[in-house]
């Protein structure tokens, strides 16, 4: 029953393994497992290590992976290396009672094979009171043998994503020499490894809108499908996703695409003048009403009208947009005579506008009279499978076709991929223009694109405590907290603001803040900080 109940709360301690980084995963279980032996054994310390393969002299390089103490107590003097070679060179359990430096020892340990023929050791030591014997060395192999299989997984996965680490640093750096000395790889010829190619991810256009991406290629199919329609459509989607691009996208092909397709930027007009440039005005209307003037439902007849951020518009002209709307008649300002209009209209909104319903900014019978079919464009950051398809497309409109072909590094285009984009496309488009203006070189470097990203990622780090840029970073705390309060705060800003200029990667912010990679772990423990956002 006792060793049933341990293998459950062995178990439970594991269950957040998962969401872990791959790098850390082992140092986390290891941790675990070292708090549940301190309880089992009501033990002073206990330590894992990690070995090396042995050197021809039998003694192995190691590690500490972890170590977890009782009540702030540090391990004896006497763990010290000498005792660590002659534990390793013992297989299996073993209990260590004899005096060591005139001091009693109370000790047990247990080491498994690794890959590499490398080693994994724990050591759980017990005041010297305790009298420890071999049964109480097999408990603990019994223990450890319960996780035996996640501690080789997690091991593995471990060391795998730290290589893959180093490689990508290798990767960047010979890209730099590469740019920095304008050799250009693809021109060589290519090796012909009678390989076939991974097919292409399937890609759908329409008009001038392409996409490999799911979620996006449903869009376009949607827009395909409304284009012999006359149905009013809502497009929802963040700043920046190129809702007014698709708007224009789901005007062409159609019966009225001979006809104008107008636009109205509902949010850049002043109150008083979004009437006017709606359903136009008459000579006298107001003063500077030389003339009369049709609106954009006028000019667009048999067109389109597509009223961008629609969610911006004044209840006022709300009203009066509803009405034009049911009728299909509008009445210019200063006029008296009412006008019939044939347009189909498409709007676009960043707003949740069913919110601003309940709110009581919108109106509830506008909304679903521009509602008649209602699309939702994914943010770039979902939908990243089309992001070196933009850059290659943006890259070629900023160097122009008399201009060099320019192009990105493969750890720089890595770099454009894993960024959040909180602008989306149109921020994208101009980073894309940024370094291409910037750099001379044909293959643009990972360190020039990280240069403005790390300057997006500044400008995002402000806040009612916080301003931050490249050169400094200012952080704003109650005179009434305690010194080591006010030192935690520090501390964890500089965490933070780290990881978002490095975008998660824990390999530069150590190099940048100049600290151990273990000493970053327990920062980012100690303050709950997730690194996996940052990315």
């Amino acid at each position: 029953m006792a060793q049933h109940s341990l293998e459950i709360e062995l178990r439970e301690g594991l269950q957040g393994l998962d969401e872990v980084h791959q790098t850390r995963r082992f140092e986390v279980l290891a941790s675990t497992l070292l708090g549940v032996l301190l309880k089992q054994f009501d033990a002073r310390c206990a330590i894992s290590l990690k070995l090396g393969a042995a050197n021809r002299d039998g003694t192995r390089q190691f590690e500490e992976v972890g170590k977890r103490t009782a009540g702030g107590l540090r391990p004896s003097e006497f763990i010290d290396q000498q005792l660590i070679q002659q534990l390793a060179s013992i297989e299996g359990p073993h209990c260590l009672r004899e005096p060591m430096q005139g001091v009693p020892v109370s000790l047990i340990s247990f080491s498994m094979p690794i890959p590499a023929d490398g080693r994994i050791m724990f050591l759980v030591e017990v005041d010297s009171a305790v009298d420890l014997d071999e049964n109480d060395a097999r408990s603990l192999a019994e223990m450890i043998t319960l996780v035996d299989g996640e501690i080789l997984d997690s091991i593995m996965i471990s060391d795998q994503a730290r290589k893959i680490e180093q490689l990508e640093g290798c990767l960047e750096r010979a890209e730099q020499a590469l740019a920095e000395n304008e050799i250009d790889l693809s021109q060589l010829e290519p090796l012909d490894l009678n390989e076939s190619e991974a097919p292409l991810a399937s890609v759908k256009t329409l008009g001038e809108v392409a996409s490999a991406d799911p979620r996006m290629c449903e869009v376009l199919s949607q827009l395909e499908r409304l284009q012999d329609s006359d149905l009013s459509v809502l497009i929802f989607g963040e700043t920046g996703t190129g809702k007014s691009v698709l708007a224009r996208t789901l005007h062409q092909g159609t019966a009225r695409e001979g006809h104008p397709f107008e636009v109205v930027s509902c949010g850049a007009l002043a109150p008083t003048l979004v009437e006017g440039e709606l359903f136009g005005w008459r000579k006298g209307a107001f003063s500077g009403a030389d003339s009369d003037r049709a609106g954009v439902f006028e000019r667009a007849a048999g067109g389109v009208v597509f009223l961008d951020e629609v969610g911006d518009l004044p209840m006022s002209i709300q009203q009066k947009l509803l009405r034009v709307l049911q009728e299909g008649m509008l009445r210019p300002v200063g006029g008296s005579e009412l006008i019939q209009v044939d347009v189909r209209v498409v709007a676009s909104t960043c707003h949740d506008l069913v919110e601003m319903v309940r709110a009581g900014k919108f109106r509830e019978d506008l909304f679903y009279r521009l509602a008649g079919f209602t699309i939702e464009v994914p943010p770039l950051r979902q939908r990243t499978d089309d992001i070196p398809q933009l850059i290659q497309q943006f890259l070629s409109d900023a160097t122009g076709s008399d201009g060099p072909v320019r192009k990105l590094s493969s750890s720089a285009m890595a770099e454009m991929v894993t960024y959040p984009w909180p602008g989306n496309i149109q921020q994208l488009r101009n980073v894309i223009h940024q370094v291409v203006l910037s750099s001379e070189s044909r293959t643009i470097p990972r360190k020039m694109v990280e240069e403005y990203l790390e300057e997006l990622s500044d400008e995002r780090l402000q806040g009612e405590k916080v301003q931050s840029t490249v050169e400094e970073l200012v952080l704003r705390i109650p005179a009434t907290e305690g010194f080591n309060d006010i030192i935690a705060e520090v501390e964890r800003l500089v965490i933070l603001t780290a990881l978002r200029r490095n975008r998660g990667n824990k390999s530069r912010v150590t190099k940048q803040l100049k600290i151990p990679r273990q000493t970053l772990y327990n920062k980012l423990d100690r303050y709950g900080i997730d690194e996996s956002e940052y990315k």
